[in-house]
């Protein structure tokens, strides 16, 4: 047995030495890198700027492989193949995006566009750590499936975030300057919650939010049966299984709250304004009216934890109520 193991060892140390031969070497092609500027045009500089900054890419001329490619997810981009078999047509499809190229005489107004809805209000350095490292400035953006009967569904988007570590923005064209404010504020409530409750998800300042988290018992929330328990314990009511996630959805409802909606609505008392009142009509598009107000708020425990958030986040450089009184009317 042991000459057995010996001849096996001497098999496994010969194939080793043969490796030599075939040593691998290391590539000598560059590794690949989008150059900037793209152009010569005056928002260029801005374009460089956030680059160097931020090591972000804004790329206004760009093939389908810097759209679609979606690493280990499927090719993003809409795909569709036809072929006649006995005479009849048969449609191959992948649902997914179409993107154009935008009209670059727009582009420094689109980039204007996204920095005010979006960019200017994080710091370059949470920016550098937590922002997708590619915008693709397009327009005609367009989500395309197939229904029932073979029709072809077009959806457009103002933006779409669902491919790796890119974001893809519409309106690189006229349209840029005729978007309303009812989609402006759409588009900036989507943008901010997904900013901060998805790529920002884990780094939140959890120990300096130890104020914030205490004012409310987490294991009373959780065993509670009604609704004004929980808000009398300044909790917003999403459900958990444990304390650590009720923690966490905590402040990620928090953060909804604060970047959705003015703080005037929130602190209004919604039961004193009538039908006949115009704001009536207003505070019915906002979740979370009058949730600052005493006739809601009855403890107080939502407003106290409020101040404590919207101050530690302010710390961090994001400054919550800003984003959530943008493009209120």
């Amino acid at each position: 047995m042991r000459y057995f193991l010996i001849i096996i060892l001497g098999l496994f140390l010969w194939t080793g030495c043969n490796d030599d031969d075939e040593k691998l070497t290391p590539s000598t092609e560059p590794e690949f890198r989008y150059v900037l500027p793209q152009g010569d045009h005056d928002y260029d500089t801005k374009i460089v700027s956030w680059y160097e900054d931020c090591g972000i890419y804004f790329l206004y001329k760009f093939e389908n492989k810097d759209v679609y490619y979606n690493e280990n997810d499927r090719w993003a981009g809409f795909v569709e193949d036809t072929s006649r078999i006995n005479e009849s047509e048969l449609v191959f499809y992948n649902p997914g995006l179409r993107v154009e190229l935008p009209d670059e005489e727009y582009v420094g107004k689109q980039l204007e566009w996204i920095e005010k809805l979006f960019l200017n209000h994080y710091s370059r350095e949470l920016l550098k750590k937590k922002m997708v490292k590619k915008v693709i400035l397009a327009k005609n953006v367009t989500y395309c499936r197939r229904l029932g009967n073979n029709i072809l569904s077009e959806q457009e988007r103002d933006y779409f975030n669902n491919i790796a570590n890119t974001l893809i923005f519409s309106h690189g064209d006229a349209s840029v300057e005729n978007l309303a404010n009812e989609d402006m504020l759409e588009m900036k409530n989507d943008l901010h919650t997904w900013m901060l409750t998805e790529k920002l998800v884990d780094d939140y300042p959890m120990a300096e939010l130890e104020d914030f988290l205490s004012v409310t018992d987490y294991s009373k929330t959780l065993s509670a049966d009604y609704y004004e328990e929980w808000v009398s314990e300044g909790w917003l009511g999403r459900l958990a299984n444990f304390e650590e996630e009720a923690k966490r959805t905590d402040v990620r409802t928090y953060l909804e709250m604060i970047i959705t909606t003015p703080k005037e609505i929130l602190e209004i008392d919604v039961n004193s304004v009538s039908r006949q009142d115009p704001l009536f009509w207003v505070i019915r598009n906002y979740d979370y009216a009058g949730f600052l107000h005493p006739s809601k708020d009855v403890a107080g425990n939502i407003k106290k934890k409020y101040d404590l958030i919207v101050a530690a986040f302010k710390d961090w450089g994001v400054d919550l109520p800003a984003i959530g009184d943008l493009y209120y009317e």
